[in-house]
């Protein structure tokens, strides 16, 4: 039987668990707790979406990866699917064309994708122009859901990620919003260099984006997000394993920067701690492959983690994150 510690005031039960066994540390079992379902705690679920990052096309096993989420996500009736970032390895035009092949093969529902800054590589200042013939959007945009928006924002490279105007647009677009459930996506999670952070679980990955200019936009784009108290911030960049949580509580999921930030790790290439203390990021594991099915409530949504290689959703990944505005 699986075992998880760690858990956090945010963990929910997976859906269909009608009661969580309480163990010592002798693993004797000492008491159960009995759970309500959550549609009938929460009301009825509005939609779902498919939250998946770093695809990395042309790496190890990406495209069985890529392909494997996409039709889970289809079978599970999402109704469309967004990736946070870094959909191939170096960006350059056969990666970019390889991926809007096998979501145009795979995916029966539309694919929200944005640039990390691997998609940059090879572009660079160019990636305005070449990214919505392969994806289908522009750098930067918003769509709606029901009564929900969508802001979705790509970067260019590594230091200062977004142009002025982008950075504008995204200002306004939160002004524009301010009385609507607001779902941001963007690659790089808030930290700095080493810096602990929800998506750099105490702070053990080493590679970052804001550097040199960077540092202003990240100052700005963390004061929007905590002006806007109904935005949820999804990011990946450093592919941290969900089971990291288990020795940092804001590896996954945190609110204590003043706004709520939710973690995804890579669909292709999850990261694992590998106990070196020698100033390299956490070792990759080509065998895994998680991200999030994200059910949509009136007053949250129920974050389920996935590990879409093992066919099942992980305890420690489960969380209902209140988005009441």
């Amino acid at each position: 039987m699986e075992q998880y510690d760690g858990f956090i005031p945010q963990n929910t039960a997976p859906v269909g668990v009608k009661r969580i066994g309480v163990y010592n540390d002798q693993e004797k079992r000492v008491g159960v707790v009995k759970l309500a379902g959550l549609a009938k705690a929460k009301g009825e679920k509005l939609y779902s979406f498919g939250a998946i990052s770093d695809v990395h096309l042309s790496v190890a096993d990406s495209e069985s990866d890529f392909i494997r989420a996409l039709k889970y996500l289809d079978a599970s009736t999402v109704d469309f699917t967004c990736i946070c970032g870094d959909i191939t390895n170096n960006g350059n035009a056969t990666q970019l064309a390889r991926y809007k092949e096998l979501v145009d093969a795979n995916a029966k529902v539309p694919v929200y994708a944005i640039t990390g800054n691997h998609d940059t590589y090879a572009y660079n200042d160019g990636i305005e122009s070449q990214i919505a013939t392969y994806t289908g959007n522009p750098m930067y945009y918003s769509f709606t859901h029901g009564n929900d928006v969508f802001i979705m924002l790509g970067i260019k490279s590594e230091g200062a990620l977004f142009t002025d105007e982008e950075l504008n647009w995204f200002a306004e677009t939160l002004e524009a919003n301010q009385n609507k459930r607001c779902f941001v996506f963007q690659h790089c999670f808030t930290g700095y260099e080493t810096t602990p952070t929800c998506g750099n679980a105490n702070g053990m990955y080493h590679s970052y984006c804001w550097s040199g200019d960077g540092q202003a936009q990240l100052t700005e784009f963390k004061r929007l997000l905590s002006q806007y108290k109904n935005t949820v911030f999804f990011h990946g960049h450093s592919h941290l394993k969900f089971r990291l949580q288990e020795g940092c509580d804001y590896a996954n999921l945190d609110e204590s920067e003043g706004f709520k930030s939710v973690h995804i790790p890579s669909i292709s290439r999850p990261r694992q701690e590998d106990g070196a203390d020698d100033n390299t990021s956490p070792d990759y594991d080509d065998s895994g492959s998680e991200g999030y099915l994200v059910d949509v409530y009136e007053t949250g949504i129920h974050l389920r983690g996935r590990d879409f290689v093992g066919g099942e959703f992980i305890p420690l990944a489960s969380y209902w994150l209140d988005t009441t505005v």
